[in-house]
Order: structure tokens, then C-alpha cells, then sequence
């Protein structure tokens, strides 16, 4: 495929003055600064010199405007970084296994150039400042390496209102007031900022390899809609039809690049070879530096920006996230994709060049320096919990790519809604929509991956100005702007849909909802502040069941679900999932009662529901195999907090004659068949999985509360109650008990449940 190139541009020193060829800066000549070979260098016979033009530090900003624009050029130069990535990628788990080649330039302009070399296929070479050791392919980096945060600039982004933006915006309003008619307008503040730094030239060779190892790694078309059709996700909604449009989009425009039986290709096994990836890859760079209209009302203008000719590096980014989850889904319980390879070890390699391809499209966007966007955004998202599942939910490299997720949200503004259209009413676009539905889905994550470390949120509700989506089919986002008008108008008074229906949009505005009331938890649990009222904690735990009432009746879990094979899959998911959420609100909000007080004996009976619902997924794996890459994180997340609390029912009764006052289900024996339950299923997760560790911690603890509880006869109630410990608990296991609960357990001990009764009855001993 041809590319549309721009000439190549004059080269300026940092003193203003031009850059001549290296030949000639050598001889100390005049240098005419022709590109791409200067006329002296054309007319020497010296054989061997290359006529090349290099800068001792590092890039510099390119000229074709008059002298007196020079130092304009320059400063947005200095705030985008040119295409060769400079920056470091490192692995976040491990060293990488081998070095990335040293940067060099794509090709060298030769004084002996044919008549066939052209400005679109030379490049002017840059020396970096920075080393880079960019892996160029995903045999260059161990399997657990990740890319690291780029130091690439994506322009100045949101300014809020304690930024210098407010009061000069201020200013602008007043003096735009001032102006006489017809007088130029003044821009806003941060408008003028530098997007769409043409990347091509300058490209470094490694750059250009990570680009080249991207393209070689794309699926032919079958293989890539079998995987993309094969991974479902409930919440994703209108990123997955946009992405099926993109993908599509890719084999009907570059069918010679990514057809396998392409006859057009001059490879010799039906794919293009380097000469025609590398104007692909000039091309995809060249769109990806335009920035991208986030304002856009017409969903077919706004998909434009990402398909056909307009290929970005975002488009294959998302497009590599699909893949990578759907080919990770591997083995026994996924026998349509599985029976693609040979093995389960050539999927798990295919599993790692997706990801590594993944990780090098979003370096590879914010290079471009386009300013960010959504798809960027998402991509960015999608790598973290794709890292989830590689390394663990509570894996410092897990926690370092959502840290970059929450920082590029705050960046793009995406918390603000408020601010961006203050007293305006709000008109519903595919980008609105798309923007409150992404942070959204954000901020809800945000809260999972702090509920199951017990570390602070990265992001609180007093900064989320932005509400939730409203609850719309993904297919009308993407309709006319009248249909979208009509659909809206269609909806409740609380922005819930009235056909009965379970849209992604559902999902993100429940979770969400729920997820404001966990950040409030948060703040009483783990923040440092005055001592919360129990009147207070009782105010939440009402709101909570209101906000439960409230959601429509289609996502109420029933017990019967479980057993009616004419539900969807997807529906059971999604009810099992907001159940098991809404529960683990009210076993916070019970525990925190517990530790002033006030306990009731409600936390006995949401741990034994949070259990009961967690093992559900267990219990019928046939029926939710699809789900099963969840698993690990669902026992950790839920079921575990829960069997903490019923093991403390076992080492210290509680119960009197028999059954829970709230809960019939709640017995001594229904305790031990629940948690003899969850030791299977934790046994049943790998030891080398992502979160294998500590679910075999946990089952440790477990079982050996179990082998105390069958083989030695319970404690009284009245021993309970006087706070002693169950009779020949230390004298024949020689247990410390306050010692052993720290084994590993830290991340089980979410908001200190479970360590502060067994160490006051160890200190009364």
C-alpha cells in the first residue's frame, strides 16, 4: 500500500541555524541541506559515505514556516515526543530475558541511491536522548513482562479549577466581552496545545520493528472473528460493536496485508513482506498523531476516525485486547476456541504475543502524542485486568496499570462531567455516553481492586462529578440522533430503561451505584477522622437497601436462577455478580457495626450468603464455564471474607439452639458443609495461578478450623460468652492462634475482620 507522505523537512540546530549532512560537517563545507541527499554529497564520488542528517541531542523541531515562527515550533516539539519511542519499556514482574536492539535509523539515504529512492521511503535519522530498549517482539521480554508507563506527553489535558486555567478563563470571558465586533476570539486556555506531531519521519528501526511485530502477530480473518466472537464480556456493551466493526474493517480494507491465501502478496507464504508493512505502519502512525474528535454526535463520523483508511493504533490495540482474552480461555472448557491449536502451550504463546502486541499499541498512541482519548482510555483499562489475571488482583504490577487507567481518566477530564457544561442541560451523544460509561466502569473497578487489597482507592466520589450512563441499548447509542432522542425520552425519571430489558449500560449503572456506597465504607474503614456514629453506619446500610429496591427487577438474583437452564448465562452472571456486590456492601457495613457494638448477628448471616453465592459459581461450572477465568477472583474477593467469619462462628459459637434468628439456613452444620465446600474450590484453583498463593493460605487456615471443630468437641454458650476459647484449642494442636491468622493472610484481612476477637481472648488468657 502506497503512503501519503509530506516531503521531508528542513532540520534545525538548537541556535537557530540548519543542519547540515554529516559529510559535510566533517569537511567543514558549505552543506546546501537538500534532502534526501544534499547536492555536494550527489556529486562526490567518495564511495561508502552516507548522506545523513543527525542531531547530537535528540530531536529538533522541524521547519517550513518563516524564521519568526521557529521558536513557536519549538516549544510544541519540546511538549510532544517525536515517534521513535525513546522510553523505556521494563517489565513490571520480571528482568527482561534479553536487551532491545540499540536505536538506529530505518534506512540510511546512500550517496549511491538509485532513481527509484523517493522522500516517501527515506527517513532523516535522530539520535535520542534516551537509550531506548524497546522490546521489539514478545520473545524479547520474559512472560510476565509488562510495558512500562512512557513519559510520552499527550498535551496538557484537563485543568480544573484551582489550575491558573480558572482565573485566566475568567479573564478571557471578560475581555472576550470587551472586544470590538468582528475581532479575532480568543482561544481557550490549553487549546493551542501541540497534537499531531507527524511521525513519519522521524521513525527509529526499533520503532519501526515494534510496529512490524504488531502487524506479523494480527490473526487472518477467520481465526480473528472466531476469537473475537468467542470472548463476551456483559459490561462492555458499545466498545464490543464498535470493535467488531473495526476488525471487520481492517480485513475489507487491508486484505493484502492480512489475508492468508492473499495472492496479491509478494510473500512467499501469502503475507506482505517488510517493504509493504513498513508504509502500513507510516500510514497507522501518520493517522494515529491526528487527534481524535471527542465531541463528535454522528456515530458513524465518530467510528470513521478508527476504521477503513483511518486505522489506528488504537483500533488494533482493542482489537488485541478481544483476542488476547479469548485466546487465554484455553483447555477443556472452551473446546470452539481451543480446537484452533494444537495445544494449550501454543495458545498460551499466543496469549503473550497478544499481550505484548497490546502493550505496545498504547505505547505506540501515546508516542503519537495525539492528545488521548477513549479507545485509548479503554485499552489502557482492558491491560489491567488482562494483568489481573496474568499476575494477581493484588499484584503491585495489577496495581500500577490501573493507577495509569485512574491517572488517564482524571487527565481526559472524564470525572468532570459537570465542569465541562456548567448549567447546561444535558443532550446524550455516543461520546457522552461512552465517556460516563467508561469512568464508570473505572470507578467501580476501582473499589473491586481496593476491596480485595484493602488498600485505599486511587479515586473518590467527592472528585466524580461525572454520573452514570443512562441505561440505553448500545445499538441506540450508535443510531441517528433522532432515534437516540426518542429512546431517551423513553427512559424512567431515574434514567433506568422501561422495556424490561438487561443492557451493559445495566450493569456499569448498578455497579456504579454501589460502588459510591463502598467509597464511603472506604473512607470510614481505612481513612484517619472522627469516630463514625452508629446512627451514621445505620443511615448507610437503609441507603444501601434502598439503592438494592431500586435497581430494575430484571437484575434481582433468585434461587430458583440457578436451576432454570432457559436463563442466559450472561444473566445468571450478571445477577450472581450484583448480589454478590451488594453483600459485600452490607458485610462491611455489619462488620464496622460489629466494631462499635452493635452486632446483631447479621454479619454471621451475610458472610453465610456470600459464601452460599460465591460457591454457586462452583457448584455449576458446567453451566458457567465461560466464566471460569473469574473464578480465582471470586473465591479471593467474596467467599473468602465470608468463610473468615464462619470459621470464627465454629472457634466461638454464637448461635443459640442451633439456627440463626435472622436466617434458618445459618447452622453449625450448615457452616461446616459450606466451608467444606469452599476448601474444595479453593483446592481446586492452581497453585501457579495468579491468586493460587493465597487461596492456598487460605484453605490451610480453613481446614485445619475444620479439623478443630469435628475432632474436638464445640465450646459451650457460656464459655462463649465469657470469652473463652474452645476447649483443648491450643494443648493439642499447639496452635498460636493470633500468631497463625498472619500467615500470609494480610490481604484476607480486609478492614481487620478477622484478627481483633482472637487476639482479645488470647490477651484475657
Amino acid at each position: 500500500m502506497d503512503s501519503t507522505q509530506t516531503p521531508p523537512r528542513l532540520l534545525f540546530r538548537k541556535n537557530g541555524r540548519p543542519q547540515a549532512c554529516e559529510p559535510c560537517r566533517k569537511r567543514k563545507v558549505a552543506c546546501d541541506h537538500a534532502q534526501p541527499i544534499c547536492n555536494r554529497c550527489r556529486k562526490s564520488k567518495r564511495p561508502g559515505e552516507v548522506c545523513e542528517y543527525i542531531l547530537g541531542d535528540g530531536p529538533a523541531a522541524s521547519r517550513e514556516a518563516p524564521r519568526q515562527t521557529r521558536l513557536g515550533e519549538q516549544r510544541r516539539a519540546s511538549r510532544a515526543p517525536s515517534f521513535p519511542l525513546t522510553s523505556t519499556y521494563q517489565s513490571t514482574a520480571t528482568t527482561a530475558s534479553q536487551p532491545g536492539p540499540a536505536p538506529a535509523a530505518i534506512s540510511r539515504t546512500a550517496s549511491t541511491a538509485t532513481a527509484t529512492t523517493s522522500p516517501a521511503t527515506s527517513t532523516t535519522r535522530h539520535r535520542p536522548s534516551i537509550p531506548a530498549s524497546l522490546p521489539t517482539s514478545p520473545d524479547s521480554v520474559s512472560t510476565g513482562a509488562t510495558p512500562a508507563v512512557t513519559p510520552a506527553v499527550l498535551g496538557i489535558g484537563y485543568l480544573g479549577f484551582t489550575s491558573f486555567c480558572g482565573i485566566y478563563e475568567e479573564t478571557r470571558s471578560s475581555l472576550k466581552q470587551l472586544q470590538p465586533c468582528g475581532a479575532a476570539p480568543i482561544g481557550e486556555i490549553g487549546s493551542a496545545a501541540y497534537y499531531g506531531l507527524e511521525c513519519s519521519p522521524p521513525l527509529t528501526s526499533q520503532a519501526l520493528e515494534t510496529c512490524l511485530t504488531i502487524f506479523r502477530h494480527i490473526p487472518d480473518r477467520e481465526t480473528g472473528l472466531k476469537l473475537f466472537e468467542s470472548h463476551k464480556n456483559p459490561s462492555d456493551g458499545w466498545i464490543r460493536v464498535a470493535a467488531k466493526r473495526m476488525i471487520v474493517s481492517l480485513y475489507d480494507t487491508f486484505p493484502q496485508y492480512f489475508e492468508a491465501s492473499s495472492s496479491s502478496s509478494s510473500s512467499e507464504h501469502g503475507r506482505p513482506d517488510d517493504a509493504q508493512l513498513t508504509a502500513l505502519a507510516r500510514t497507522v502512525c501518520g493517522n494515529t498523531a491526528k487527534r481524535v474528535s471527542e465531541e463528535e454526535s454522528d456515530p458513524a463520523k465518530w467510528l470513521a476516525q478508527f476504521t477503513g483508511t483511518n486505522l489506528r493504533w488504537e483500533s488494533l490495540g482493542v482489537m488485541f485486547a478481544y483476542w488476547e482474552l479469548a485466546a487465554r480461555y484455553l483447555g477443556p472448557y472452551r473446546p470452539d476456541v481451543g480446537s484452533r491449536f494444537q495445544c494449550v502451550e501454543e495458545g498460551t504463546k499466543l496469549v503473550m504475543q497478544y499481550r505484548y502486541c497490546l502493550g505496545a499499541c498504547i505505547e505506540l498512541t501515546k508516542a503519537a502524542g495525539s492528545g488521548g482519548n477513549t479507545l485509548l482510555l479503554f485499552m489502557c483499562s482492558k491491560r489491567t485486568i488482562i494483568e489481573s489475571l496474568f499476575s494477581g488482583d493484588a499484584s503491585f504490577a495489577c496495581w500500577q496499570l490501573h493507577a495509569e487507567t485512574v491517572a488517564l481518566s482524571t487527565f481526559l477530564g472524564f470525572h468532570d462531567e459537570v465542569a465541562a457544561a456548567p448549567g447546561a442541560a444535558y443532550k446524550p451523544t455516543i461520546c457522552s455516553e461512552i465517556k460516563r460509561k467508561l469512568f464508570c466502569y473505572i470507578f467501580y473497578v476501582d473499589k473491586v481492586l481496593a476491596s480485595f487489597a484493602g488498600r485505599p482507592p486511587l479515586i473518590s466520589r467527592r472528585y466524580a462529578r461525572t454520573p452514570p450512563p443512562l441505561d440505553l441499548k448500545d445499538d441506540h447509542l450508535l443510531s441517528d440522533e433522532a432515534s437516540l432522542a426518542r429512546h431517551v425520552a423513553a427512559l424512567d425519571a431515574n434514567g433506568w430503561n422501561t422495556e424490561g430489558g438487561l443492557y451493559s449500560t445495566t450493569i456499569v449503572r448498578a455497579r456504579v451505584m454501589l460502588a459510591h456506597i463502598r467509597d464511603e465504607l472506604f473512607e470510614i474503614a481505612l481513612g484517619q477522622g472522627s469516630v463514625t456514629l452508629v446512627e451514621t453506619l445505620l443511615e448507610i446500610k437503609e441507603r444501601q437497601l434502598r439503592t438494592v429496591a431500586g435497581f430494575p427487577e430484571i437484575m434481582t438474583f433468585k434461587e430458583e436462577d440457578i436451576q432454570n437452564r432457559n436463563l442466559e448465562v450472561s444473566l445468571l452472571y450478571t445477577r450472581l455478580i450484583i448480589k454478590l456486590e451488594h453483600l459485600q456492601n452490607m458485610f462491611f457495613i455489619e462488620r464496622l457495626l460489629a466494631k462499635r457494638g452493635h452486632d446483631d448477628g447479621a454479619l454471621l448471616s451475610v458472610s453465610f450468603e456470600m459464601v452460599s453465592k460465591t460457591l454457586m459459581f462452583w457448584t455449576n461450572m458446567d453451566r458457567l464455564s465461560c466464566m471460569n477465568g473469574d473464578f480465582e477472583w471470586l473465591v479471593m474477593a467474596y467467599a473468602a471474607p465470608g468463610g473468615g467469619i464462619l470459621c470464627l462462628e465454629l472457634l466461638k459459637p454464637t448461635l443459640h439452639g442451633g439456627h440463626h434468628p435472622q436466617n434458618p439456613k445459618v447452622s453449625r452444620s450448615s457452616i461446616i458443609q459450606k466451608l467444606s465446600l469452599l476448601v474444595g474450590f479453593l483446592d481446586w484453583v492452581s497453585p501457579t495461578a495468579p491468586n493460587g498463593d493465597l487461596c492456598a493460605d487460605c484453605k490451610v487456615i480453613i481446614q485445619r478450623v475444620l479439623d478443630q471443630a469435628l475432632n474436638s468437641p464445640p465450646a459451650s454458650a457460656s464459655s462463649a460468652e465469657d470469652g473463652a476459647m474452645p476447649g483443648m484449642l491450643d494443648i493439642p494442636m499447639d496452635w498460636d492462634f493470633s500468631t497463625q491468622l498472619d500467615f500470609n493472610f494480610d490481604l484476607l484481612d480486609t478492614f481487620d475482620w478477622l484478627r481483633p476477637e482472637i487476639s482479645s481472648s488470647q490477651q484475657s488468657s
